[in-house]
Order: structure tokens, then sequence, then C-alpha cells
């Protein structure tokens, strides 16, 4: 089957389908920028079984454009004890200027 191949901020995704043992597609996958093959080891997934080439497709173009995000993407390093801090720090500032009143975390 003929790869597909998409391109997402300046990254090359290109998705090979193939049929597993039990006749479901299955989505490999392969980055890469400037011709540069970027990611060699892919988190191995629990996915559901895709009836249809396009759905295999669809999933491992999602898959990809989420690993380039974390990847490559973002920056600094990511951590989401920082990132419920800074919301709820925020959420409260906000309800103390709107109602006089803070939420305390759970």
């Amino acid at each position: 089957m003929e790869p597909f191949v998409d391109s997402y901020a300046g990254f090359e995704i290109t998705v090979l389908t193939r049929r597993d043992e039990r006749g479901a597609y299955v989505a490999d996958l392969v980055v890469s920028r400037e011709g540069r093959k970027l990611i060699d080891v892919w988190p191995q997934t629990v996915q559901p079984e895709w009836g249809t080439r396009e759905e295999a497709i669809r999933d491992g173009v999602e898959r990809a454009r989420c690993v380039i995000r974390r990847r490559f993407l973002e920056h600094g390093e990511h951590s989401w004890v920082t990132t419920r801090e800074r919301a709820q720090s925020w959420f409260n500032g906000e309800m103390q200027h709107h109602a006089g009143s803070t939420v305390t975390p759970s």
C-alpha cells in the first residue's frame, strides 16, 4: 500500500498501514524533518482495531502530532503540577476579583 504523508509544524509524518493477524489495520509511523528520521522508538499503545485503512491513517497522524508537540514544540520541562498550580492561582485571583472568595484545591 502507498504510504500516506502529512506535514505538521515543519515535520513530515509518514503513515504506513498494514493488516495484523486478525485482519485489522495498524499504522506504522515515521517522523522526519529535513529528510532526517527523528523518532526511532514509538510508544506501544493499546489501540482499537481499525476496520479501515483511513481510520488507521487518522489514528497514526493524531498520535504522531501528539508526540511532535510533546517532544519538539513544548518549551521547557512540562509539569502538570506546575500547570495546575498556575491555573489554581489564576482561578483564585479571578474569584477574589469577582466575588471576594477563594477555592482551595482538593
